[in-house]
């Protein structure tokens, strides 16, 4: 359930987008678990797409920086639990081939320009589409071309496949966590061939291989808690990189 008091935080922080870039932003879109299913209040992210009529580093970045900087100082419960991508209007429009940029705040990371590939982003393009809601701006499915199921599910078997790639070892807690829950929506989504909530995807996953609930049931835990509790010694360490292991092989074999 959508709350009064976030839906006015956007709002001012929507206002405050559009009092920088004026005529250069097009349209603005909340997808996610808030929009969704599984919303945690205090540990859940807002996710939202910025379109653009220009492209990102021909905008004023040092004035959204200042209005990001300033969301966090005025919220500091929502400090970190941001992610907003810019991207211009045509690269959306052409993002299977785009070699444009893209301006992205999110968890972890400042507000900067990346070099990714637009095409990588797929899965975030999908959701604004077909999921989103409009803050600003004319409805999704008229600037983001028509994504498939197929090609939805290939790109979490990707991101599943880069996920498996990365090592724990010295990772923190919370990172641990949502490497565990998002490996298993990825598996959820490949299989069943639907988008679902983390809560959905480790609930799934928990029913399809019991014998890793406890891990699923810590890696919960860790992220209910914000990173403070689990993940704190080798067995739950190592069984995350076990477990990430085989599900990644799983998704690979179901994909074929």
């Amino acid at each position: 359930m959508r709350e009064p008091s976030i839906d006015t935080l956007l709002e001012g922080l929507v206002a405050d987008v559009q009092a920088v870039l004026g005529d250069n932003l097009v349209g603005v879109y909340l997808y996610g678990s808030y929009v969704s299913v599984g919303f945690d209040p205090g540990v859940s992210d807002l996710d939202l797409v910025a379109v653009t009529s220009r492209e990102p580093e021909e905008l004023d970045l040092e004035g959204l920086g200042r209005v990001h900087d300033a969301f966090a100082s005025a919220n500091p419960d929502w400090n970190d639990r941001l992610e907003i991508v810019y991207i211009s209007r045509a690269a959306l429009q052409s993002f299977r081939t785009s070699a444009a940029r893209l301006a992205v705040i999110s968890p972890g990371e400042p507000f900067h320009v990346r070099d990714d590939r637009v095409v990588e982003w797929l899965q975030n393009w999908y959701l604004s589409r077909e999921t989103g809601v409009v803050l600003y701006g004319p409805p999704a499915a008229s600037l983001v071309p028509p994504i498939s199921m197929a090609e939805f599910v290939a790109a979490a078997a990707r991101y599943a496949d880069q996920i498996s790639r990365q090592s724990l070892r010295d990772a923190t807690p919370g990172a641990c966590a949502y490497a565990v829950v998002t490996i298993s929506r990825a598996l959820r989504t490949v299989e069943t061939k639907a988008h679902a909530s983390k809560h959905e995807g480790a609930a799934w996953a928990r029913e399809q291989m019991p014998e890793w609930a406890w891990l699923i049931d810590e890696a919960l835990r860790c992220r209910l808690s914000r990173g403070t509790i689990g993940f704190d010694d080798e067995r739950a360490r190592a069984g995350a990189e076990e477990f990430i292991a085989l599900v990644a092989a799983k998704i690979e074999q179901t994909r074929g």
